[in-house]
């Protein structure tokens, strides 16, 4: 019914009864019909932005006059920053999606200021996170989003989320009835910069197009990391090239266990756009379901991706 615990579903069924009954007019707000300023809420993870670019292609390619905006986290910025269906970007890192104590998360009353200033036609949520739809709410214009997690009653029009649907489709559903023409391919815009710094690291390192393997043992979720002998069985099955481990600077003392003479640990040493680059020059990627996936879909490298805690006819690929 709902996409949380089960032991939360008596309260929310409790809040979203007396929420339709208080909120019902929303219901009745027209739909703006030639929108000419959106804003696309994203605040969570990587593979959540990289599967919502068909969403940002499909709008632009269909509203080209309209300008399209994308409030998001720090982390994933970097993904859409070269996007040219993307208008503005505005970051903000919210309390609720930020989990070490000395992240540094932004004050939400300031973006809604800042947010009530752009003065959107429409406003859509991606996620159906009832805090995103609580902020959304604060923006008095009109919403679209899920209802899947409760607090859908704030939402001028709810669209079903399908929990076996492959995310990329769901996500168009949000736009389709603004849309003709519909995009599926995920994309990430490189620059300069990403090519210069993965061409150093490749140089470093002697990488050879097409001659190495990324292997990414951690997702940032302990029940979807590969085990150290997944990644060992992993190593083994391809004695012919070099492998690369990739991940996160806090991730870099776990992975050293793995470095030996043709084994090379560069967890925390590139951005999120040098690391595309340097996946777009790999043979293979191997990992769990995490945001490396994304990448190495979005940029046409084969991978092998390890399910374990998520479901793969919704995050994976066609």
């Amino acid at each position: 019914m709902y996409l949380t615990k089960k032991i939360y579903w008596p309260i929310l069924l409790i809040i979203d009864l007396f929420g339709n009954i208080l909120f019902f007019w929303k219901r009745f707000k027209s739909q703006p019909s030639r929108p000419k300023k959106i804003l696309f809420i994203r605040l969570e993870h990587i593979g959540d932005m990289i599967m919502s670019t068909p969403v940002f292609e499909t709008w632009k390619k269909n509203n080209p006059d309209c300008e399209v905006h994308v409030l998001c986290r720090t982390l994933t910025e970097p993904l859409i920053k070269n996007n040219p269906n993307v208008d503005k970007i505005i970051v903000f890192d919210s309390e609720w999606m930020l989990k070490r104590q000395d992240d540094k998360k932004q004050d939400k009353s300031k973006i809604i200021k800042v947010l009530q200033k752009e003065k959107y036609d429409i406003v859509f949520e991606m996620h159906g996170d009832p805090r995103n739809i609580m902020l959304a709410n604060k923006l008095r214009t009109y919403t679209i989003g899920y209802s899947c997690r409760g607090l859908g009653f704030l939402l001028n029009k709810i669209i079903e989320y399908e929990s076996d649907k492959q995310m990329i489709k769901q996500n168009l559903e949000l736009i389709r009835p603004f849309c003709k023409d519909i995009y599926e391919t995920t994309k990430i815009y490189s620059d300069n910069k990403a090519n210069n710094d993965c061409s150093k690291l490749m140089k470093k390192y002697r990488l050879i197009k097409g001659k190495f393997i990324i292997i990414n043992p951690k997702s940032g979720r302990a029940e979807k990391d590969l085990t150290n002998d997944e990644v060992w069985q992993s190593i083994k099955k391809y004695p012919t090239f070099k492998i690369i481990i990739t991940g996160s600077q806090s991730e870099r003392p776990n992975n050293d266990q793995y470095a030996k003479k043709n084994i090379i640990n560069i967890c925390g040493q590139t951005d999120l756009l040098a690391l595309a680059e340097l996946v777009k020059n790999a043979k293979l990627v191997i990992g769990p379901d995490t945001g490396i996936m994304h990448i190495a879909k979005a940029a046409g490298t084969t991978f092998k991706c390890i399910y374990k805690t998520t479901n793969s006819k919704v995050w994976g690929y066609d």
